[in-house]
């Protein structure tokens, strides 16, 4: 655990801060007021997989559906480069007592693997001012990157600043508190109190193990945040692998999960509906047997040329005719934004049972 225990930042206690309340979400009755709602809770995170392949409508596990129809109406606010802010946290690098090796290290990591670093913010180990710039960068930048402030101790308040800011509670993430019995205490199973700490996260955070292996330390991701260490070798080591994990997902976009409590066969129209309208987003519906609520699955997902359908599987494209085809990533989610939203209106009403996005993110 010294990549978790060793960062100590400084030995200020900040003023604490109680979690701001969070968004009101829509429930599955609430399906006319879905649509107003969607774009504030769905810019976040990376995709995590290829866009589905494109096939006729109709009734199948595991069968996409896709369709040829006129092309959406044209994004009209200004599609820009994905952009990342690098928050340090810690008294000791305002105080001078530590130089900030880290930032010099993300920017070439970043730099190399072609990732815009836009924004670099040094705070103190202040849990109010943390929450507030985290909140600032929400609305500068794409991803964020925390460094520092995730040990054991009183004054690192990372965690729990990041929770705070996305209104999001703290609760005993199991896996990790699995990883924590397994490295530290073998066959013990009690954590001490350090370990609890440690283990304890925001409510929709997840482990990433960036670098191929889970006997590494995994990265935390929360949303768009992804918080590291602050000790300098182990930081290296983990943006080294995060620079090439965002740069991999540049040019993928977001994906929906919207679970159905009506059965697939009964939504074929509305689903080749919203596909005939939605030519750029790949459809794809998965039927679920036996299980008592959840009856179909339906995936969004963005393609990444126009009508990937008759060009997919093409090798004699050249070059120059996929870049004219190609769709940016700003694009494409907004091409699954609007279709998310069109096939919202489209099922039937109270047949909804939660929308998703690829990050765990609960949007509906």
């Amino acid at each position: 655990l010294r990549d978790w225990d060793q960062e100590r930042a400084g030995r200020k206690k900040g003023k604490r801060t109680s979690a701001p309340t969070p968004p009101q979400l829509v429930t599955s009755g609430s399906q006319g007021s879905a649509r107003s709602q969607i774009s504030s809770y769905t810019d976040l995170g990376a995709c995590n997989k290829q866009p589905n392949s494109v096939a006729t409508a109709g009734p199948g596990c595991g069968q996409s559906i896709g369709a040829t129809a006129p092309s959406l109406v044209s994004i009209g606010s200004r599609l820009s480069d994905r952009t990342v802010g690098l928050l340090v946290i810690g008294d000791e690098i305002l105080k001078g007592f530590t130089a900030d090796t880290n930032t010099l290290v993300a920017a070439r990591a970043l730099r190399e693997q072609n990732v815009h670093l836009d924004r670099v913010v040094v705070v103190s180990d202040d849990q109010e001012e943390i929450i507030e710039e985290i909140q600032r960068f929400q609305n500068q930048v794409d991803v964020l990157i925390t460094s520092g402030g995730v040990g054991p101790t009183h004054d690192d308040v990372t965690i729990k600043s990041v929770a705070a800011a996305l209104g999001q509670s703290l609760v005993l993430h199991e896996e990790m508190a699995e990883m924590l019995r397994g490295k530290m205490n073998g066959s013990n199973t009690e954590l001490t109190e350090g370990q609890i700490k440690m283990a304890t996260l925001p409510s929709r955070a997840k482990l990433r193990y960036l670098t191929g292996s889970k006997t590494d330390w995994p990265i935390l991701q929360c949303q768009n945040i992804f918080v590291l260490p602050g000790v300098p070798q182990f930081f290296e080591k983990k943006i080294t692998a995060l620079a090439i994990y965002l740069s991999s997902q540049l040019e993928r976009s977001i994906e929906y999960k919207v679970v159905l409590s009506v059965d697939e066969g009964s939504i074929v129209s509305i689903l080749n509906t919203a596909v005939s309208r939605h030519p750029d987003v790949s459809f794809g519906s998965y039927p679920f047997v036996g299980q008592p609520d959840v009856k179909t699955v339906v995936t969004l997902e963005g393609n990444m040329v126009k009508d990937a359908g008759s060009t997919r599987n093409s090798r004699i494209m050249n070059r120059d005719g996929f870049k004219d085809r190609q769709i940016s990533k700003d694009q494409m989610d907004f091409n699954v934004k609007a279709a998310l939203d069109d096939l919202i209106t489209l099922l039937p009403q109270g047949s909804i049972l939660r929308v998703d996005n690829n990050d765990g993110q609960f949007v509906l």
